[in-house]
C-alpha cells in the first residue's frame, strides 16, 4: 500500500507540474492527499457496479456482495466530504469562506481531480515521449503572476531573451492540454479562494541552434529541452526575472516579505535611502519560512540584489565625495 501511495502521489504531482506548476509549499502534502483520495473515489464509484473490483480496492471486506456494495456506496458519499474538509485546512485560503459550501464542493473537487489523475496515465506518456526519446531535461520554478499582469510578465520574458539575442516563437497550448489546465485552474481557484490568470503560452527559444520550450502560466515557468541549453535558459531567467509583476512564492506569509522587498527596491529606484533594518528583518523572516529551496533561492536573490545596489550606491557616493574634495 505504501508503494501504491507513492506511485499515486507521483501521478498527482505530475498532474500539477504539467498543467499548473508547483503548489504552495505549506499545502503541497494536503493537496497530494486530496488528489489521491479523489483518484481512489473514482475507482470506488466503479466498484459500486462491479463488486469484484471493490474486493481489490477495499481491504478486509467479507465475501458478501451486499456488504461490499453498501460499503462502496458509503465511501462514495464520505470521501468527497473528506476532500472538502481537507481544503478547509489549507494555509493559503480565505478562512471566512462557508464551511458547508466548501464541504459540498468536495464532490466537484473529487470529480475533476480524480478524472485528471486518471487521464494523466494516458496523456503524460504521450506528451513526454518525444522529450524522453531525445533525453531532454526539464527545469521549473514557481511564480505567482499578479492579477492582470500576465501579458506584462510575458513581455518581460520576451525582452530578456531579446537582450541575449535569442530568437523566440510564441504559440498556444494544444487543446487537450488547455482543457486539462482550465479544469484544474477552476478547481484550484475555488480551493484557494483566489482568482488565477487563465493564460498559458509556449515560447520556443533558439539557443545556439537548439530549441528550448518555455511554458509560462499563472503559477509556473517550465523549461524543456537539451540539458545544457535548458540550464542556460533557466540561469538567465533566474538572474534576470524581476518581481515587479509577480511573486516567487505561493504562500501568503512569504508574499508579504516579497511586498516589503518590492517597496525597498522601488525606494532605491527613486534614489531614496533604504532602511537596512527592514532588509535584515526580511532576511530573518525568510529564513524561518517553509519553502522549497528553489523558491527560497529566488527570493533570497532579490535581497542580494537590493544589498548589492545599496552598497554600490554607497561606494559611488564615497568616490564622488573624494573627487570633490
Amino acid at each position: 500500500m505504501t508503494g501504491i501511495a507513492k506511485i499515486l502521489s507521483k501521478v498527482f504531482s505530475m498532474a500539477t507540474l504539467t498543467f499548473f506548476g508547483r503548489l504552495p509549499t505549506q499545502d503541497s502534502s494536503k493537496m497530494s492527499f486530496m488528489g489521491l483520495v479523489s483518484l481512489y473515489w473514482i475507482y470506488i464509484i466503479i466498484s459500486v457496479f462491479y463488486p469484484t473490483l471493490a474486493e481489490m480496492l477495499i481491504p478486509f471486506l467479507p465475501d458478501d456482495d451486499t456488504i461490499i456494495r453498501n460499503t462502496s456506496i458509503a465511501l462514495v458519499l464520505i470521501l468527497p466530504l473528506t476532500v472538502g474538509y481537507t481544503s478547509l485546512k489549507l494555509e493559503n485560503r480565505d478562512s471566512e469562506c462557508s464551511v458547508v459550501k466548501q464541504l459540498l464542493m468536495g464532490y466537484i473537487y473529487s470529480f475533476v481531480l480524480g478524472l485528471l489523475s486518471m487521464v494523466l496515465v494516458i496523456v503524460i506518456p504521450v506528451i513526454k515521449l518525444p522529450s524522453i526519446l531525445k533525453m531532454h531535461t526539464q527545469q521549473q520554478f514557481a511564480v505567482m503572476i499578479r492579477k492582470g499582469k500576465y501579458d506584462d510578465v510575458l513581455d518581460d520574458i520576451k525582452d530578456i531573451f531579446e537582450k541575449y539575442e535569442m530568437k523566440i516563437k510564441i504559440h498556444d497550448p494544444k487543446k487537450p492540454i488547455w482543457l486539462c489546465y482550465m479544469s484544474l485552474t477552476y478547481v484550484l481557484e475555488h480551493i484557494f479562494n483566489r482568482e488565477i490568470a487563465k493564460e498559458m503560452k509556449y515560447l520556443v527559444v533558439d539557443v545556439q541552434g537548439k530549441n528550448v520550450e518555455v511554458t509560462v502560466h499563472a503559477t509556473d515557468i517550465s523549461i524543456l529541452g537539451p540539458k545544457n541549453e535548458t540550464l542556460q535558459v533557466n540561469h538567465i531567467l533566474a538572474e534576470e526575472m524581476e518581481p515587479e509583476h509577480l511573486y516567487f512564492s505561493w504562500d501568503d506569509s512569504v508574499q508579504k516579505i516579497e511586498d516589503n522587498l518590492r517597496k525597498l527596491k522601488n525606494q532605491q529606484q527613486e534614489g531614496k535611502e533604504i532602511d537596512l533594518k527592514e532588509l535584515q528583518d526580511a532576511t530573518l523572516n525568510l529564513r524561518k519560512a517553509s519553502l522549497e529551496i528553489q523558491d527560497w533561492n529566488a527570493i533570497r536573490r532579490q535581497i542580494y540584489k537590493i544589498e548589492r545596489d545599496h552598497y554600490l550606491l554607497k561606494v559611488k557616493d564615497s568616490e564622488t565625495t573624494v573627487y570633490e574634495a
